[in-house]
């Protein structure tokens, strides 16, 4: 069972802040459960299709278990997006990763040569077990000038995740592009360090 939350008006107000924050940029916000939707919208939008963690097709994706949001601009056109999943992770992070991510890509016929089989020693990822969350298909249009925009809608979105599920921890996959330039830091995660999957 989860661990209730112990003063909820705490995150109420975080998430309305940022939400307000969102608005004085320009954007409003919404969160939709529908994948196959989420699949035509992405596919519009960035002319690929989404990675086989969030493709409807290759993995349950119900509304207790995934929701995926966007930030639209003032004429209603999607400049965002980004998407959280609740799995459990067991053993630990480290090990259930490797074969659940390879697992999913199989089901596309896709395939991901991990780097190493497992995660260093001081990974905290071996210490991470049960309910996680992970946070994928982080998207914002190039033309959008507000450099807040994904610090705001990726913190909007975590939060969402951690009231939601309560995991026992949020992760993502990310580029070294993203890992480099401090945007994890200012979207509010704790801790970086060097994968071990390669796609």
């Amino acid at each position: 069972m989860n661990r209730p939350i112990a003063n909820p008006l705490i995150f109420s107000r975080a998430m309305a802040r940022l939400e307000s924050q969102m608005r004085d940029l320009g954007f409003k916000v919404r969160c939709e459960t529908d994948f196959s939707a989420f699949s035509r919208l992405r596919r519009q939008l960035r002319g690929a299709p989404e990675a086989p963690l969030f493709d409807p097709a290759a993995t349950t994706l119900d509304s207790a278990r995934a929701f995926w949001m966007a930030a639209e601009d003032k004429e209603g056109k999607t400049r965002a997006l980004q998407a959280f999943r609740l799995d459990l992770a067991d053993p630990d992070l480290g090990e259930w990763a490797l074969g659940w991510v390879l697992g999913i890509y199989l089901k596309r016929n896709e395939l991901i040569i991990p780097a190493a089989l497992e995660p260093s020693e001081a990974s905290i990822s071996r210490s991470i077990s049960g309910p996680v969350v992970y946070h994928g298909e982080l998207w914002v249009d190039r033309k959008v000038r507000a450099r807040k925009l994904v610090e705001l809608f990726s913190k909007l979105g975590m939060l969402l995740a951690a009231v939601k599920w309560r995991p026992n921890a949020i992760w993502a996959l990310i580029g070294s592009a993203m890992a480099t330039r401090g945007h994890m830091i200012r979207m509010g995660y704790a801790r970086m360090e060097p994968g071990f999957m390669r796609a």
